[in-house]
């Protein structure tokens, strides 16, 4: 006879001095993960620049072409590097939408290896990879190369990060859940800023690309101190370890525990099935599948407009550093806030109110007559920060709400899957500015009220356990009415 996991996870100090120590160890590695990303938005940067030969007219316009580009001075990157303007100006683009690409491939492909073979295993070689990665872009010669490298970057990031968040997540009980996590996303956020101050150190694109990857020097020291998921070990049959790891927890903890005490329920599904066939058992009930679906256009659409405002943070006037570092730390207000909104109100409240609010502020940015470039902070600028916000909380949301509807023993694979429909998000996002502003908002705003509506579907997970099994998911609350008072219990 044994004890839950959560039920062992408090007896050994729930969220102690220990299990401090290696969320902040995880928390400063996301941090600096955010640059890996966020790379193109100064690396890509397109510089001013003129013709050569006929320097007082339209580079774009000359007929012939121009076949030799002046670019200003003040910062390099890859489209002063290989000429990436005029007609190969969507190239740029392209190559952050490999990024995404990556991404889609790495979770598909690591997500499941996180599952297998370990959270630290996987996100600690795929962090490795990515840095990797991140130097051999650095290198490029040409276009071709420096596409690779970023497809690699993506891919690393995609397996690594999503498995570095699940191992996270999993150290947490159901009532800090929401306040750490929250904490989690703000450090990606704060990556962001110092990102935008990186850019304004090293104006030279190869010596920023090298400079991103000093900080992770600190991924060394995880394995030392982080230990793997004892969740995942419980889940995996591998129980002895997890007792060991709640021990040791528990005496850092300054915690009386015997072994005894910690004996944990074996959980494992009887009917255990093939790897091959985790995906499909997404989708094979009724509950799991809605669940899915709903959780699938969510992620697209958070991140198709958390990315598009984004790197369009480039372009709202003034100090292009300083408005990409604003962009970032104007999400810490909002995750702080729905620090609040996620244990008062619950998760879907949450997640549904802050696409509404994300979607009626970017359609309301294209409705409103466009303000002159020399106003800073007009009232499309305003709605835009504030699209910023609404989605920042919604993704936020998304990546803890998502966590607790999902069974531990697909959780990996399906947050790899809900992962997989936001990078899809993420590629369609540099393709629309050249559609035009109008474009762009007016997509990002009507994904995000149509997801609202369908988040409204979703059950409430607000302390309560994690599901371990996908019967926990298809379980329907058993109503038994006490003869004393007549009261339902569920």
């Amino acid at each position: 006879m044994g004890i839950e996991f959560d039920d062992a996870l408090e007896l050994v100090g729930g969220l102690g001095y220990i299990q401090k120590i290696h969320l902040l160890a995880l928390l400063v590695n996301q941090l600096f993960h955010a640059p890996f990303i966020m790379t193109l938005a100064f690396v890509g940067r397109e510089p001013t620049f003129v013709c050569k030969d006929r320097p007082s007219l339209n580079p774009c316009q000359l007929n012939p072409p121009c076949r030799e580009f002046v670019y200003a001075k003040d910062f390099t990157s890859i489209v002063s590097e290989w000429d990436l303007v005029c007609e190969k100006k969507r190239d740029s683009g392209n190559t952050q939408s490999l990024v995404m690409f990556g991404f889609l491939a790495g979770v598909l492909v690591l997500g499941r290896m996180s599952d297998k073979y370990g959270r630290l295993k996987t996100f600690f070689w795929g962090s490795l990879a990515m840095v990797v990665a991140q130097l051999g872009s650095g290198f490029s010669t040409n276009l071709y190369q420096y596409a690779i490298s970023r497809f690699l970057v993506g891919f690393f990031y995609g397996g690594g990060g999503l498995a570095g968040h699940i191992l996270f997540v999993e150290a947490l009980l159901p009532k800090t859940r929401a306040l750490i996590s929250t904490v989690f996303h703000c450090a990606f956020a704060l990556g962001i800023a110092v990102f935008g101050l990186m850019a304004y150190s090293a104006p030279d694109w190869r010596d920023l690309t090298f400079l991103t990857c000093v900080p992770m020097i600190l991924l060394l020291i995880i394995p030392c101190i982080v230990p793997e998921s004892a969740r995942w070990l419980a889940m995996n049959g591998q129980i002895d370890k997890a007792e060991a790891i709640l021990m040791y927890m528990g005496k850092k903890n300054g915690m009386k525990v015997t072994r005894a005490m910690v004996t944990l329920v074996d959980k494992r599904e009887d009917d255990k099935r093939k790897t091959s066939e985790g995906m499909i058992d997404l989708f094979r009930t009724p509950v799991m599948r809605m669940r899915m679906i709903t959780l699938m256009f969510t992620w697209f659409t958070a991140c198709m407009a958390y990315y598009g405002l984004t790197f369009g943070a480039r372009n709202l006037g003034g100090n292009m550093y300083l408005n990409f570092a604003l962009s970032g730390l104007v999400e810490i207000p909002a995750c702080v806030f729905s620090i609040y909104t996620l244990d008062r109100f619950g998760r879907r409240p949450t997640m549904a109110v802050s696409m509404l609010i994300s979607g009626f502020a970017c359609i309301g940015v294209v409705v409103l007559p466009k303000a002159a470039e020399t106003t800073l902070f007009s009232a499309q600028t305003c709605l835009a920060l504030t699209g910023k916000m609404g989605v920042c909380v919604a993704f936020t949301t998304a990546y803890l709400f998502s966590n607790e509807l999902l069974p531990t023993v697909l959780r990996t694979t399906a947050m790899g899957v809900c992962s997989m429909s936001a990078r899809v998000g993420g590629m369609i996002a540099p393709t629309l500015p050249p559609f035009g502003e109008s474009i762009s908002y007016m997509a990002f705003g009507i994904t995000a009220l149509v997801s609202a509506c369908l988040d409204l579907r979703l059950p409430e997970s607000l302390n309560k356990p994690l599901p371990e099994t996908i019967a926990d998911v298809e379980k329907k609350p058993v109503k038994v009415s006490t003869k004393a008072d007549g009261v339902n219990i569920s």
